[in-house]
């Protein structure tokens, strides 16, 4: 094993145990940092220079990479940096000195019902029914991937999301028609989505992501990101009528004092709620 992968665990240990990371947070940081050192082609944190980070910025700039995520990556990679110089490592990189890039304001994109239809139509049933699910219940990509059989109870689904927050969302009947037609072809496994894959687990988030992109290209929808379904999500409940506050408890996207403020006004109600947007 390359000294640097021994680097990324030792730094995901300490994610997972000490800053009580989770099993998301510490997928996503996986393949973010084993992904950014396959490119730049380093064995070891102290090969680490500003010039290898420049050059890496500047092969990501030209290959369309999104500010956005230049900067995510870049915030991921100086983490471990600063976690290992603080263990003694000699790593040569100067975060301070590194200039983060400014983003452009970004129009975000929202597909109408129509449009996500549209896509669905030219998807596989498994695609699809992604696509379907994240729609309908504003779940992040990193939620959906990771769904176990278990999360199930008919049209509610339980799991743990961002922030180690337990969350309850709702799909439609359509949706748990197609569900259950799935699950009965595919065969039942722990993952919801791991019955086709060789050791029951499920695709990775940059699969699902490149699958989903795929359809609503060829749907004539250019630019997809999966976070326009979320936000779609939320723009939709919005049209129909739902208030600022039924959005925020329907997306579990508030933070803890908002939680306070507004969940003694929907415990218990939040399958009342999905329905009526739905």
């Amino acid at each position: 094993m390359k000294k640097i992968n021994k680097q990324i665990d030792e730094y995901l240990g300490y994610c997972k145990e000490i800053r009580g990371m989770s099993p998301v947070t510490i997928l996503n940081k996986r393949y973010i940092l084993e992904n950014f050192v396959m490119t730049v082609g380093i064995r070891d944190l102290r090969q680490f220079t500003n010039e290898v980070f420049d050059e890496w910025v500047m092969k990501a700039v030209e290959r369309k990479v999104g500010v956005s995520s230049i900067n995510t990556y870049s915030a991921t990679v100086f983490a471990m940096v600063k976690y290992h110089k603080e263990i003694g490592v000699k790593v040569p990189l100067k975060i301070n000195i590194v200039k983060k890039k400014k983003a452009q304001k970004v129009q975000r994109k929202f597909y109408s019902t129509f449009e996500v239809e549209k896509a669905i139509a030219l998807a596989d049933d498994e695609t699809g029914l992604m696509i379907r699910i994240m729609f309908e219940t504003g779940m992040r990509i990193a939620e959906l991937t990771r769904l176990r059989m278990g999360d199930f109870d008919s049209y509610r689904i339980r799991f743990v999301g961002k922030g180690q927050k337990l969350r309850e969302v709702y799909i439609s009947e359509k949706t748990l028609v197609l569900l259950r037609k799935f699950v009965e072809e595919v065969g039942a496994c722990d993952y919801l989505w791991g019955a086709r894959s060789i050791d029951g687990r499920p695709p990775t988030v940059n699969t699902v992501r490149n699958r989903m992109g795929k359809v609503f290209d060829a749907a004539g929808y250019k630019g997809f990101y999966p976070h326009a379904l979320r936000h779609s999500f939320a723009t939709n409940l919005q049209i129909r009528g739902a208030s600022m506050s039924e959005i925020k408890e329907m997306m579990g996207h508030e933070s803890i004092a908002t939680t306070e403020r507004y969940l003694h006004g929907f415990e218990g109600r939040l399958s009342e709620l999905f329905k009526k947007y739905q």
